[in-house]
């Protein structure tokens, strides 16, 4: 019996190992099931470390398995970019939904309970005493029309009076006739009755108590065989086809209240209708013990449906709407310092996006939260699993670079839609803002109070520069007519020379964070032979695709005098990072403190390779200073424009190591290669991208080839590749 249940549990044993490895391969791995089909991997790589890659499977340097990457999974370009394959999204619940247009008009929730409309309700008393006989309304709720006889009460007044009218009638004087009808109506007789004694000459001993209005008995104090004075009211009637809603509104909300106004009431016992009343009136005193005002609303009741005494809550929305974009509320993401959305950017792609929003859930349904800026309609955001998404470490860089500052504003270009000067809002149709991911929309802006507004009007195409405030909301801080034109600066054209460029000599240009300097710039537009020589002269830069600028008029100096700056205006609006730049020293003043420097291009203010001299920081040593080298210079801005040499350095010379180049993408200036252990620097042999150097022509890379590469390592650390050797051409 042991040997039967050892060979049972060994069974079990080998099932539960072999479940667990078809689960894992199953549910845990899916893109090795789908490559199972045929599918071929393109690469593979670490699970912690996706720049790691080879060829074939194996193990990562920290003795991970690699892991396949099939066609459609390959990495994004952008790091803010997350790729979740269909296995993920089902896994951890991605739901989506679309940014859309509604009314946003801010509403007063509250509630309330149903009465009857007392402008609908009447009181019966009688106008005599007298005892009743004939009850034909026995209870509370009876239906009842306007004419019915509610009761019949036996008055002696009533038998006197009608025997005055007999008399009269029989006498034949009309005076006397009216009198005693007069004598009748006044004592609570209706016309018909009077009609009847009229006609059948008989001596009435009851009277008629009608019913003066439709409705219902809402209180009956008369009973049969009752003595009833005319101080005491018989019964009570109300027309429940309108009936009121009282509700209390807290003091906070008072202020929004007005009596144009829309109401929308909901009741528990019929949830999918929604009844449309209106405010009838504001009452002028709180409550004291609830520290609420009552509002009373009407609502039409035609149906019955609602009943005194019914419970509801209750929304009190404007009449006037205000459409906004909105997104479900649990789709923002909030830190504290900024909000953001995860957007669908393709299939199984997503991508972060900072936003502004404004109200939540105080609108419509409820559930959703406008966005006042960064999502356009129809855009797809996630609305469950973002935070999981967000948690991505590759979005980390990507929420920084989309909060703009004043001393990294966001440019952008559109049409100016609306302008209300004195609220200081412009309405913009902007195009693509790369700095903050945002797509072509229409966005307000708040502007600042010195941006000026001479000039500005409708439908112009204007250029802007937009700022994240603590507020939330991005804010323009330059707003003007969109002429091309970068930046404009002032100077002296020196020459022309033979290649057609202006040898300029120019004051500091703040916009750009020039200093003063002399340099060859080209022209566009016009003929530099017309342009005066050594005299005051404004020109206008335009910046080209590739970052650089180009003089694109020239113009008589003092058109512009808004571009005059002084020396603290200048240094208090710049604080700007030191620049970097390979070059070469050629000469060394160390009496003047200055050099003599042949640099590459400046990317960052988009000043082309020159030769001009610098000034030299005061911590630097010139004696350190190397000539005819090349060698990787920085250069502090003290005042924003003006750069001093800070430090020299010698270029390191490049890294030699042997290698494969798998791929290169001329696109985006990058080659994957797998290389062997770099000493120098203790890496290892691993596969990851590298950037290539613009020197070096792409498309003569080899690929698939054991090659000696050249890697130079620049200040941050990263490496480009700048060379190969061993018969590649480059």
């Amino acid at each position: 019996m042991r040997g039967r249940y050892s060979a049972l549990a060994a069974l079990a044993l080998v099932a539960g190992a072999a479940g667990g490895i078809y689960l894992e391969r199953l549910h845990l791995n899916p893109s090795d099931e789908a490559g199972a089909g045929g599918e071929e991997a393109l690469y593979w790589v670490a699970p912690m470390d996706p720049n790691f890659r080879q060829p074939g499977p194996g193990k990562s340097p920290m003795g991970m398995d690699l892991i396949p990457v099939y066609a459609g999974q390959e990495a994004a370009g952008d790091p803010a970019e997350v790729m979740l394959s269909g296995a993920e999204i089902n896994a951890i619940g991605v739901r989506t939904a679309f940014a859309r247009r509604e009314n946003v008009a801010r509403k007063v929730e509250t509630v309330g309970f149903v009465e009857y409309d007392e402008h609908l309700t009447s009181h019966v008393h009688t106008r005599v005493e007298g005892w009743i006989e004939v009850m034909n309304v026995r209870a509370i709720g009876d239906p009842v029309t306007k004419g019915d006889v509610l009761f019949e009460m036996f008055s002696p007044v009533i038998g006197s009076s009608s025997s005055d009218l007999i008399r009269a009638l029989e006498a034949g004087n009309s005076r006397i006739i009216d009198a005693a009808r007069n004598a009748l109506r006044s004592q609570g007789m209706s016309d018909r009755q009077i009609t009847q004694i009229e006609e059948s000459r008989t001596l009435a001993r009851n009277i008629e108590v009608l019913a003066p209005q439709d409705g219902v008995v809402i209180s009956l104090e008369a009973a049969e065989g009752m003595y009833l004075q005319p101080g005491t009211r018989a019964v009570s009637l109300s027309d429940p086809s309108a009936v009121w809603l009282i509700v209390d509104v807290f003091e906070r909300d008072i202020a929004r209240l007005n009596e144009d106004m829309r109401a929308a009431a909901r009741f528990e016992h019929l949830p999918t209708r929604a009844f449309e009343g209106q405010i009838d009136y504001i009452y002028p005193e709180l409550d004291p013990e609830t520290r609420t005002l009552p509002v009373r609303l009407k609502f039409d009741n035609s149906d019955g449906a609602l009943r005194p005494g019914m419970f509801s809550k209750i929304s009190l929305m404007p009449s006037d709407d205000r459409m906004a974009l909105t997104v479900p509320s649990e789709a923002i993401i909030r830190t504290g310092s900024a909000e953001r959305v995860v957007l669908k950017t393709g299939d199984g792609t997503f991508k972060p996006r900072l936003v502004t929003t404004g109200l939540r859930d105080a609108f419509g349904e409820g559930g959703r939260t406008e966005v006042m800026q960064g999502l356009a309609p129809g855009e797809e955001v996630v609305a469950s699993a973002q935070f999981l998404i967000d948690s991505e470490s590759a979005l980390n860089a990507g929420m920084m670079r989309m909060a703009p500052t004043e001393a990294a504003p966001a440019p952008g270009t559109g049409t100016l839609v609306a302008l209300d000067a004195e609220a200081r809002v412009a309405t913009i149709r902007h195009g693509a803002l790369e700095a903050l991911d945002w797509p072509t929309m229409t966005t307000d802006f708040t502007l600042r109070a010195d941006v000026p507004l001479d000039g500005l009007e409708v439908g112009q195409e204007v250029a802007f520069r937009a700022v994240r405030g603590a507020d939330g909301l991005l804010g323009l801080t330059m707003l003007g007519t969109d002429d091309g034109v970068a930046a404009t600066g002032t100077g002296r054209v020196t020459a022309v020379t033979p290649d057609g460029k202006l040898a300029l000599s120019h004051d500091p240009i703040p916009a750009l964070g020039w200093p003063a300097m002399e340099m060859d710039m080209p022209v566009a537009g016009f003929d530099p032979g017309s342009v005066p020589i050594d005299a005051p002269v404004e020109f206008d830069l335009s910046k080209g695709a590739d970052g650089l600028f180009t003089i694109v008029a020239v113009r008589a100096e003092g058109m512009d005098e808004e571009m005059d700056m002084s020396h603290s205006e200048i240094k208090g609006a710049m604080e700007v990072p030191p620049i970097t730049v390979t070059g070469t020293i050629d000469a060394v003043d160390a009496g003047a403190r200055k050099a003599t420097i042949s640099h590459g291009p400046i990317s960052e203010i988009g000043m082309p390779g020159m030769t001009m001299d610098f000034g030299l920081a005061k911590t630097l040593d010139t004696s350190s200073l190397v000539t005819g080298q090349d060698m990787i210079l920085t250069f502090a801005r003290p005042d924003g424009m003006t750069m001093v040499l800070d430090k020299a350095e010698p270029v390191i010379p490049p890294m030699e190591v042997s290698g494969t180049i798998n791929s290169v993408d001329a696109v985006t200036g990058q080659a994957n290669i797998t290389h062997g252990p770099m000493t120098e620097i203790g890496m290892p042999g691993m596969t990851m991208d590298f950037a290539i150097d613009p020197s070096v022509n792409a498309a003569t890379l080899p690929t698939g080839e054991d090659v000696t590469l050249e890697l130079r390592r620049n200040p941050d650390f990263s490496m480009t590749l700048v060379g190969i050797t061993e018969g590649a051409g480059e």
